[in-house]
């Protein structure tokens, strides 16, 4: 038995907080851990735990290869990634590049769920002056791969694919150019002019059959994979310039060297009606009070907020987006200017108790919360903790 398998024996008999601590140092630390890998997808396999996205990782290979055998009997293949120790810290930011949200730990021992955002501090992501490079796409990247490891894709759910192609629409991607012939001929006011003789040109890639694509990638990681020696300069670009790719060959192709999803000009028409249509459907929202009231998930919310001081209370409904339904939690105070990893901590600590029912977080201040929650009674206040 590994030394974290013993630790997290010990931690199912008797929860302290030292030995989670120690539990979070030792997969910090230990020499090697395997995680499951999609030959499918070229990435790491997505599962679903309680509505949030799990890697699955193991402190030995004799454990990886019972799960493997067991996810082999489910019809699902999948390999062992080895990381060691002087990867680990990379291996959790790829994770977060991939959009994972949790990991499990020695799946079919005594195993561990956790936060992945229990080992490393979550990534604020840039909104301005953003770099290329810091280009990152966790939604893209979670929902393609959940797609793509499965063997037989005729049964995915019709709404998943929605997804996907919405979150083509509208990501942002990372380009390589060759940009040697391009001359500079005066920098003004942050604006770069050129000389009427540079040229900038972009790389294809061809396939077997002769056909040529315009490489996208959904962050640096991925691009990195295609450009390891730095030939190019890198580049912004968005769905709409995917258009004009296409038109110059046979298509574009989002990460070749991972998921490999490959369009062309009518699979281009088909994402943006998809988007255009999940757009709408998701317009049409309707807020009411919960049937069943989640008394363990207000609980668990109301204790993550208890060392907040700046929130002053919090109100609770059911939000309906056609047949989809949330909690729709609104926070009174003073929010940190981006709320999101408030949010998710918060939604960390509640999900378990939310019955597999996503949880959406607003500012009460906002028009629609002052609409939606008036005459509402917060289901948590300080004002009992501050008359104490």
């Amino acid at each position: 038995m590994s030394a974290l398998q013993q630790l997290i024996t010990g931690f199912s008999e008797n929860k302290t907080q030292e030995t989670y601590i120690k539990i979070i140092r030792a997969i910090q630390e230990t020499d090697v851990l395997w995680i499951a890998y999609s030959e499918n997808s070229n990435n790491y396999f997505v599962g679903n735990e309680n509505g949030r996205a799990a890697a699955y990782i193991f402190s030995s290979k004799d454990f990886f290869d019972k799960y493997c055998a067991h996810m082999e009997s489910m019809g699902k293949k999948i390999m062992a990634a080895e990381n060691p120790v002087k990867y680990r810290m990379m291996l959790f930011g790829d994770l977060y590049r991939a959009g994972f949200d949790c990991i499990v730990i020695d799946n079919g021992q005594h195993y561990l769920n956790l936060s992945l955002y229990d080992i490393i501090r979550k990534p604020v992501p840039q909104t301005e002056n953003k770099q290329a490079r810091h280009i990152v796409n966790p939604r893209l990247l979670r929902t393609a791969n959940f797609i793509f490891q499965e063997n037989d894709r005729k049964n995915i759910d019709p709404k998943l694919w929605q997804i996907l192609f919405s979150e083509v629409f509208k990501a942002e991607y990372i380009i390589p150019a060759d940009t040697k012939e391009l001359k500079i001929k005066d920098i003004s006011d942050g604006e770069i002019q050129v000389t009427e003789d540079s040229r900038i040109y972009f790389p294809v890639l061809e396939n077997s059959d002769g056909k040529k694509y315009y490489p996208f990638f959904t962050d640096w990681n991925e691009y990195r994979k295609y450009d390891r020696e730095t030939q190019y300069t890198v580049m912004a670009a968005g769905f709409k310039d995917m258009a004009s790719f296409v038109a110059k060959g046979d298509g574009i192709v989002i990460n070749p060297f991972g998921v490999n999803i490959i369009l062309d000009n009518e699979m281009l028409k088909t994402i943006e009606q998809a988007a255009e249509e999940l757009k709408k459907e998701q317009a049409v929202i309707s807020v009411g009070e919960p049937k069943e009231y989640p008394l363990e998930m207000v609980r668990k919310i109301s204790e993550a907020l208890w060392d907040k001081e700046y929130i002053k209370a919090a109100y609770l409904k059911l939000m309906m987006r056609n047949n989809d339904s949330s909690y729709l939690v609104a926070l009174e105070g003073k929010l940190p200017e981006k709320p999101e990893q408030l949010y998710d901590e918060i939604a960390e600590n509640a999900m378990p108790n939310a019955n597999n029912i996503p949880i959406d977080f607003i500012d009460y201040s906002s028009e629609f919360a002052q609409r939606v929650f008036k005459d509402s009674r917060p289901f948590y206040t300080t004002e009992k903790k501050e008359d104490k």
